[in-house]
Protein backbone atom coordinates (compact mmCIF):
# COMPACT_ATOMS: atom_id res chain seq x y z
CA UNK A 1 0.00 0.00 0.00
CA UNK A 2 1.40 3.47 -0.59
CA UNK A 3 0.48 6.47 1.48
CA UNK A 4 2.24 9.87 2.37
CA UNK A 5 2.97 10.96 5.68
CA UNK A 6 2.51 13.87 7.82
CA UNK A 7 5.21 15.25 10.33
CA UNK A 8 6.13 12.10 11.56
CA UNK A 9 7.68 8.77 9.75
CA UNK A 10 4.93 6.09 9.83
CA UNK A 11 5.43 3.40 11.66
CA UNK A 12 6.38 -0.02 9.45
CA UNK A 13 5.00 -3.48 11.58
CA UNK A 14 7.88 -5.35 9.87
CA UNK A 15 11.61 -5.53 8.96
CA UNK A 16 11.36 -3.68 5.03
CA UNK A 17 14.04 -3.03 2.55
CA UNK A 18 13.88 0.80 1.99
CA UNK A 19 14.91 2.73 -0.29
CA UNK A 20 15.93 6.74 0.48
CA UNK A 21 15.95 9.88 -1.48
CA UNK A 22 14.28 12.88 -2.65
CA UNK A 23 13.04 11.33 -5.99
CA UNK A 24 12.30 14.22 -7.26
CA UNK A 25 11.23 13.34 -11.09
CA UNK A 26 11.89 9.15 -10.00
CA UNK A 27 13.74 9.48 -13.39
CA UNK A 28 15.95 7.17 -15.07
CA UNK A 29 18.94 7.31 -12.34
CA UNK A 30 15.81 6.68 -9.17
CA UNK A 31 14.87 3.86 -10.88
CA UNK A 32 18.22 1.95 -11.17
CA UNK A 33 17.83 2.37 -6.99
CA UNK A 34 14.90 1.61 -6.45
CA UNK A 35 15.26 -1.47 -9.10
CA UNK A 36 18.09 -2.50 -6.52
CA UNK A 37 15.59 -2.11 -3.62
CA UNK A 38 13.30 -4.56 -5.60
CA UNK A 39 15.31 -7.22 -6.13
CA UNK A 40 16.80 -7.23 -2.10
CA UNK A 41 13.33 -7.70 -0.84
CA UNK A 42 12.47 -10.42 -3.84
CA UNK A 43 15.24 -12.17 -2.50
CA UNK A 44 14.66 -11.96 0.97
CA UNK A 45 10.46 -11.85 0.71
CA UNK A 46 10.76 -8.59 3.17
CA UNK A 47 8.96 -5.69 1.85
CA UNK A 48 9.86 -2.51 -0.28
CA UNK A 49 9.55 1.16 1.08
CA UNK A 50 10.73 4.22 -0.13
CA UNK A 51 11.46 7.22 1.96
CA UNK A 52 11.18 10.38 0.38
CA UNK A 53 10.88 14.04 1.79
CA UNK A 54 8.08 17.02 0.76
CA UNK A 55 9.06 19.88 0.74
CA UNK A 56 12.45 19.67 -1.31
CA UNK A 57 15.21 19.29 1.31
CA UNK A 58 16.69 22.65 -0.18
CA UNK A 59 13.65 24.85 0.12
CA UNK A 60 14.17 24.30 3.75
CA UNK A 61 18.26 23.88 3.90
CA UNK A 62 19.11 26.92 1.44
CA UNK A 63 15.41 28.26 0.73
CA UNK A 64 16.83 30.79 -1.76
CA UNK A 65 17.79 28.38 -4.07
CA UNK A 66 14.37 26.54 -3.96
CA UNK A 67 13.72 24.52 -6.81
CA UNK A 68 10.90 23.72 -8.91
CA UNK A 69 9.49 20.07 -8.27
CA UNK A 70 9.25 17.29 -11.40
CA UNK A 71 7.19 15.29 -9.18
CA UNK A 72 4.88 16.56 -6.49
CA UNK A 73 3.78 13.88 -3.75
CA UNK A 74 1.22 12.53 -5.07
CA UNK A 75 2.63 12.41 -8.33
CA UNK A 76 5.80 10.51 -6.81
CA UNK A 77 3.74 8.05 -4.66
CA UNK A 78 1.99 6.86 -8.21
CA UNK A 79 5.58 6.57 -9.90
CA UNK A 80 6.84 4.41 -6.58
CA UNK A 81 4.16 2.35 -7.17
CA UNK A 82 4.45 1.73 -11.15
CA UNK A 83 8.14 1.23 -10.64
CA UNK A 84 7.49 -1.62 -8.11
CA UNK A 85 7.53 -0.29 -4.20
CA UNK A 86 5.28 -2.19 -1.95
CA UNK A 87 5.18 1.22 0.35
CA UNK A 88 5.66 4.69 0.32
CA UNK A 89 6.47 7.78 3.01
CA UNK A 90 6.48 11.44 2.22
CA UNK A 91 8.22 12.36 5.00
CA UNK A 92 7.60 16.17 5.96
CA UNK A 93 10.53 18.35 5.70
CA UNK A 94 11.22 21.06 7.60
CA UNK A 95 13.87 22.53 9.76
CA UNK A 96 13.72 20.20 13.16
CA UNK A 97 13.88 17.12 10.76
CA UNK A 98 16.71 18.97 9.16
CA UNK A 99 18.52 19.69 12.33
CA UNK A 100 19.00 15.44 13.41
CA UNK A 101 22.29 14.12 13.03
CA UNK A 102 23.20 11.49 10.87
CA UNK A 103 23.07 8.79 13.95
CA UNK A 104 19.74 10.30 14.75
CA UNK A 105 18.63 9.92 11.48
CA UNK A 106 19.64 6.51 11.12
CA UNK A 107 18.31 5.52 14.44
CA UNK A 108 15.38 6.78 14.59
CA UNK A 109 13.91 6.89 10.49
CA UNK A 110 15.67 3.76 9.26
CA UNK A 111 15.73 1.46 12.03
CA UNK A 112 13.30 2.35 14.63
CA UNK A 113 10.45 3.80 12.30
CA UNK A 114 10.87 1.94 9.03
CA UNK A 115 12.47 -0.73 10.86
CA UNK A 116 15.16 -1.28 7.81
CA UNK A 117 17.13 -4.40 7.01
CA UNK A 118 18.59 -3.26 3.99
CA UNK A 119 18.98 0.33 2.83
CA UNK A 120 19.67 1.51 -0.76
CA UNK A 121 20.86 5.07 -1.80
CA UNK A 122 22.03 6.89 -4.35
CA UNK A 123 25.73 7.89 -4.73
CA UNK A 124 25.06 11.43 -3.95
CA UNK A 125 23.20 10.89 -1.48
CA UNK A 126 23.05 13.36 1.82
CA UNK A 127 21.51 13.37 5.27
CA UNK A 128 21.77 14.34 9.03
CA UNK A 129 22.55 17.96 9.87
CA UNK A 130 25.44 19.94 7.96
CA UNK A 131 25.05 17.17 5.65
CA UNK A 132 27.20 14.90 8.10
CA UNK A 133 25.47 11.75 6.41
CA UNK A 134 27.49 10.14 3.40
CA UNK A 135 26.97 6.97 1.90
CA UNK A 136 30.32 5.92 3.30
CA UNK A 137 29.06 6.61 6.67
CA UNK A 138 25.64 4.81 5.75
CA UNK A 139 27.39 1.61 4.95
CA UNK A 140 29.93 2.22 8.00
CA UNK A 141 26.66 2.57 10.15
CA UNK A 142 25.06 -0.76 8.57
CA UNK A 143 28.32 -2.32 8.99
CA UNK A 144 27.87 -1.64 12.75
CA UNK A 145 24.51 -2.53 13.21
CA UNK A 146 24.07 -5.71 10.92
CA UNK A 147 22.51 -4.00 8.20
CA UNK A 148 23.11 -3.93 4.23
CA UNK A 149 23.75 -0.89 2.60
CA UNK A 150 23.69 -0.76 -1.09
CA UNK A 151 25.18 2.46 -2.66
CA UNK A 152 24.17 2.93 -6.35
CA UNK A 153 26.25 4.61 -8.67
CA UNK A 154 25.47 7.54 -11.08
CA UNK A 155 23.60 7.09 -13.97
CA UNK A 156 24.61 8.60 -16.77
CA UNK A 157 22.34 9.88 -19.99
CA UNK A 158 23.30 7.22 -22.90
CA UNK A 159 25.78 8.40 -25.31
CA UNK A 160 26.92 11.13 -23.57
CA UNK A 161 29.23 11.91 -20.05
CA UNK A 162 26.40 14.10 -18.13
CA UNK A 163 24.43 12.28 -15.25
CA UNK A 164 21.03 11.92 -15.32
CA UNK A 165 19.90 14.11 -11.91
CA UNK A 166 16.42 15.94 -11.08
CA UNK A 167 18.95 19.46 -11.43
CA UNK A 168 20.15 18.99 -15.00
CA UNK A 169 16.30 17.94 -16.16
CA UNK A 170 15.13 21.05 -14.80
CA UNK A 171 17.18 23.23 -16.75
CA UNK A 172 16.57 20.81 -19.87
CA UNK A 173 12.96 21.57 -19.14
CA UNK A 174 13.32 25.41 -18.88
CA UNK A 175 15.40 24.93 -22.28
CA UNK A 176 12.53 24.01 -23.96
CA UNK A 177 13.58 19.98 -24.74
CA UNK A 178 10.91 18.21 -23.67
CA UNK A 179 11.52 14.87 -25.88
CA UNK A 180 14.96 15.26 -24.11
CA UNK A 181 13.07 15.38 -20.82
CA UNK A 182 10.95 12.58 -21.45
CA UNK A 183 13.63 10.32 -22.07
CA UNK A 184 15.90 11.09 -18.91
CA UNK A 185 12.57 10.87 -16.83
CA UNK A 186 12.02 7.13 -18.44
CA UNK A 187 8.27 8.17 -18.49
CA UNK A 188 4.86 10.89 -19.02
CA UNK A 189 5.63 13.85 -17.50
CA UNK A 190 2.74 14.52 -14.99
CA UNK A 191 0.76 17.69 -14.16
CA UNK A 192 -1.51 17.93 -10.99
CA UNK A 193 -3.56 20.92 -11.14
CA UNK A 194 -6.81 22.94 -9.29
CA UNK A 195 -9.49 22.30 -11.55
CA UNK A 196 -10.40 26.41 -12.39
CA UNK A 197 -13.60 27.34 -14.01
CA UNK A 198 -13.03 28.32 -17.62
CA UNK A 199 -14.99 30.69 -20.60
CA UNK A 200 -16.36 27.66 -22.05
CA UNK A 201 -14.71 28.89 -25.31
CA UNK A 202 -13.38 25.50 -26.19
CA UNK A 203 -16.69 23.68 -26.01
CA UNK A 204 -18.15 26.16 -28.12
CA UNK A 205 -15.68 25.51 -31.09
CA UNK A 206 -15.87 21.61 -30.21
CA UNK A 207 -13.40 21.02 -27.59
CA UNK A 208 -14.11 21.06 -24.44
CA UNK A 209 -11.47 21.24 -21.48
CA UNK A 210 -11.13 21.13 -18.10
CA UNK A 211 -8.68 23.54 -16.98
CA UNK A 212 -6.22 23.44 -14.96
CA UNK A 213 -3.91 25.93 -12.55
CA UNK A 214 -0.53 24.15 -11.64
CA UNK A 215 0.65 25.11 -7.94
CA UNK A 216 3.56 27.59 -7.38
CA UNK A 217 6.09 24.44 -6.95
CA UNK A 218 5.73 22.80 -10.00
CA UNK A 219 7.83 23.13 -12.84
CA UNK A 220 5.59 23.44 -15.74
CA UNK A 221 6.23 22.48 -19.69
CA UNK A 222 7.18 24.24 -22.08
CA UNK A 223 4.03 26.41 -23.73
CA UNK A 224 2.75 24.56 -26.31
CA UNK A 225 0.13 21.29 -27.23
CA UNK A 226 0.68 18.03 -25.52
CA UNK A 227 -0.70 14.42 -26.54
CA UNK A 228 -1.12 12.50 -23.06
CA UNK A 229 -3.52 10.34 -20.49
CA UNK A 230 -5.44 10.80 -17.92
CA UNK A 231 -5.78 8.07 -15.34
CA UNK A 232 -9.26 7.95 -13.44
CA UNK A 233 -9.33 5.12 -13.03
CA UNK A 234 -9.45 3.83 -16.74
CA UNK A 235 -7.02 5.21 -18.95
CA UNK A 236 -8.35 8.34 -21.47
CA UNK A 237 -6.63 9.84 -24.15
CA UNK A 238 -6.49 13.55 -24.34
CA UNK A 239 -5.11 16.57 -26.05
CA UNK A 240 -3.70 19.13 -23.86
CA UNK A 241 -2.38 22.92 -24.21
CA UNK A 242 -0.35 24.61 -21.72
CA UNK A 243 0.01 28.28 -21.83
CA UNK A 244 -1.83 31.52 -21.50
CA UNK A 245 -4.70 31.17 -24.58
CA UNK A 246 -3.64 34.54 -26.84
CA UNK A 247 -5.78 33.93 -28.93
CA UNK A 248 -8.35 34.84 -26.53
CA UNK A 249 -6.71 37.82 -24.99
CA UNK A 250 -4.78 35.65 -22.70
CA UNK A 251 -5.44 34.34 -18.97
CA UNK A 252 -3.05 32.99 -16.32
CA UNK A 253 -1.31 30.11 -17.58
CA UNK A 254 -2.75 27.01 -17.13
CA UNK A 255 -3.65 23.22 -18.81
CA UNK A 256 -6.31 22.80 -20.77
CA UNK A 257 -7.14 19.19 -21.36
CA UNK A 258 -9.84 17.73 -24.07
CA UNK A 259 -10.31 14.38 -23.13
CA UNK A 260 -10.81 12.43 -26.32
CA UNK A 261 -12.87 8.81 -25.97
CA UNK A 262 -15.23 8.05 -22.87
CA UNK A 263 -18.27 8.70 -21.67
CA UNK A 264 -19.51 12.45 -20.25
CA UNK A 265 -18.57 11.56 -17.43
CA UNK A 266 -15.03 10.45 -18.37
CA UNK A 267 -14.99 14.00 -19.96
CA UNK A 268 -15.49 15.57 -16.92
CA UNK A 269 -13.17 16.52 -13.52
CA UNK A 270 -14.51 14.29 -10.38
CA UNK A 271 -12.24 16.26 -7.73
CA UNK A 272 -10.73 19.42 -6.62
CA UNK A 273 -7.68 18.52 -8.38
CA UNK A 274 -6.49 16.16 -11.00
CA UNK A 275 -3.69 15.17 -12.77
CA UNK A 276 -2.41 14.72 -16.54
CA UNK A 277 0.38 12.39 -17.83
CA UNK A 278 1.94 14.30 -20.57
CA UNK A 279 3.68 11.80 -23.77
CA UNK A 280 4.63 13.62 -26.46
CA UNK A 281 5.31 17.88 -27.18
CA UNK A 282 2.95 17.79 -30.56
CA UNK A 283 3.72 21.90 -31.23
CA UNK A 284 4.57 25.36 -29.83
CA UNK A 285 1.82 27.86 -28.78
CA UNK A 286 -0.02 29.96 -31.57
CA UNK A 287 -1.82 33.02 -32.14
CA UNK A 288 -4.81 32.79 -34.07
CA UNK A 289 -6.67 35.48 -36.00
CA UNK A 290 -9.98 33.44 -35.93
CA UNK A 291 -11.92 31.12 -33.84
CA UNK A 292 -12.48 29.40 -36.94
CA UNK A 293 -8.53 29.20 -37.57
CA UNK A 294 -7.98 27.99 -34.03
CA UNK A 295 -10.42 25.22 -34.53
CA UNK A 296 -9.19 24.41 -37.85
CA UNK A 297 -5.63 23.81 -36.32
CA UNK A 298 -7.35 21.50 -33.09
CA UNK A 299 -8.51 19.30 -35.69
CA UNK A 300 -5.27 18.82 -37.09
CA UNK A 301 -3.61 18.89 -33.53
CA UNK A 302 -6.08 16.00 -32.60
CA UNK A 303 -5.31 13.89 -35.66
CA UNK A 304 -1.40 14.04 -34.28
CA UNK A 305 -2.33 13.42 -31.06
CA UNK A 306 -4.56 10.30 -32.09
CA UNK A 307 -1.37 8.72 -34.10
CA UNK A 308 1.21 9.36 -31.29
CA UNK A 309 -1.24 7.65 -28.61
CA UNK A 310 -2.44 4.98 -31.32
CA UNK A 311 -6.37 5.89 -30.38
Amino acid sequence: MLAQAGHAVALIEKSSVVCVGTFDGVHCGHQAIIARGRELADATGLPLWILSFHPHPKSIVHPEITPHLLTEPDERVALFAHYGADGAVVQHFDAAFAAQSAEEFAQRVLADSLRAAAVVVGADFRFGHDRQGTPEWLKAWGEKTGRRVDVIELQLEPGTAERIGSGPIRKIMEQGDFARVLKLLGHPYPVTGEVVAGLARGREIGYPTWNLALSQVKLPPPVGVYAGWSFRPTPRPGMAYYGSNPTFGGVGPRLEINILSGTAEDRTPRHPTECFWLTDFIRPEAHFATADELKRQLADDERVVRLRLGV
